[in-house]
């Protein structure tokens, strides 16, 4: 499972809001073991940063192409290191329900960049590519990671599309993309030596139908409770089938089959997802869908996620997701929603789903076209869009 995404909190004047208490931060029972933060020098497009200092005396072209509030964000967080500020407010999209606002010290920033760091080999010597905003807990997270290990972060305007131009043919060692960036980007590949995704899952037919990849392409688990990955699954050049945690990440299964995190270094240390899961180990997951996307029709349980594989391995390319709707008899059902098509497109996707071998209860009874509504970080508003 990707990333829920997440919103920094919004002031007047910028895309995060850091919430300040006079005095230096004490906060040594969030964490059995404190951590001093130490941000090390490191690299924004090839100028030296060691402090907020230096990163005021840059030029403003520096921040041109770059996601929006990038140079406010570096010195907020350099306020939260310097204990100017206790903790970092982020507040979720909204998408699997109510928007909520988080609070995150900069014991636990820095605990999970480590883990990360550690996770994914990153050095000093590593070039991070940062092509999502900082709205989002994926782009906040690359940000951190590389003024913690000093590495240097090669910034770029967050696109749907990226090309090698837009960050002049470097070689990087890390970009992390949406699925979706991953698919129109290509010509980066041989530019960008791994990709990390978040923010929804990547299909097997999402993934085979690309002509070119990366050196490397992780998938990550992780939601904005437990502030960026908690697990990650390799996807290339081994496809490997289930998510293995991060170091000192503990997880276990409820009785519904909800996948139950353990973060030691966190201050909220247990998170009741709504995944189902099935555990290999103690160490590894398969995930299977979203509880509270589950249809029941006529007493049989859905999981969308096993609907819409099946339509896009058999060539459904329109932007689509599957839901329960209701019906007189059987309570819900399988219905499929695409985006903003005509009466001929429509008719082709109620042609495909005829033509179909479905697995028993698994075939969709209606098609419906819907102009889709977003969340700010481009997930789509499933609610909304009904």
């Amino acid at each position: 499972m990707p990333y829920y995404h997440c919103l920094l909190f919004i002031h007047s004047y910028s895309i995060c809001s850091l919430k300040s208490i006079n005095g230096r931060i004490r906060n040594k029972n969030y964490l059995d073991q404190p951590i001093t933060m130490h941000f090390k020098p490191w690299k924004l497009n090839g100028h030296l940063i060691q402090s907020s200092e230096s990163l005021a005396q840059l030029e403003e072209e520096v921040f041109f192409h770059a996601p929006e509030g990038l140079k406010f964000v570096i010195n907020e967080l350099y306020k939260l290191s310097d204990g100017k500020i206790p903790f970092l407010s982020i507040r979720t999209s909204g998408s699997t329900g109510s928007p909520k606002e988080i609070h995150f010290t900069i014991e636990e920033l820095v605990a999970s960049a480590d883990s990360s760091i550690k996770a994914l080999g990153l050095t000093a010597d590593s070039k991070l590519l940062l092509c999502l905003p900082l709205s989002g807990v994926a782009g906040l997270m690359m940000l951190v990671r590389a003024i913690r290990v000093g590495a240097e972060l090669i910034t770029i305007t967050p696109s749907s599309v990226i090309q090698p131009s837009m960050f002049h043919h470097q070689k990087v060692q890390w970009a992390s993309m949406t699925p979706h960036q991953l698919v129109n980007s290509q010509e980066s590949f041989k530019h960008v030596e791994n990709i990390l995704i978040g923010g929804a899952s990547l299909s097997d037919t999402t993934l085979s139908s690309l002509p070119k990849k990366p050196e490397r392409i992780l998938e990550s688990y992780g939601m904005t409770e437990t502030l960026s990955h908690i697990a990650l699954r390799e996807r290339y050049p081994n496809n490997h089938l289930f998510f293995k945690i991060l170091d000192g990440i503990k997880i276990s299964r409820a009785d519904n089959g909800a996948l139950i995190i353990e973060t030691p270094h966190l201050k909220t240390k247990t998170h009741r997802t709504n995944d189902e899961v099935e555990l290999v180990d103690e160490s590894h997951f398969s995930l299977i869908g979203r509880l509270d996307d589950v249809i029941n029709t006529g007493g049989i349980k859905i999981h969308p996620r096993v609907v819409e594989e099946i339509l896009k391995s058999n060539g459904l390319v329109k932007e689509f997701f599957v839901c329960g709707t209701p019906h007189p008899e059987l309570g819900s059902q399988i219905t499929v929603v695409i985006n903003a098509v005509n009466d001929s497109e429509l008719s082709s996707v109620q042609k495909l789903i005829e033509t179909l071998d479905w697995p028993n209860y698994h075939n969709p009874r209606k098609v419906i076209a819907r102009d889709f509504i977003y969340t700010a970080t481009g997930k789509i508003n499933k609610r909304a869009t009904l």
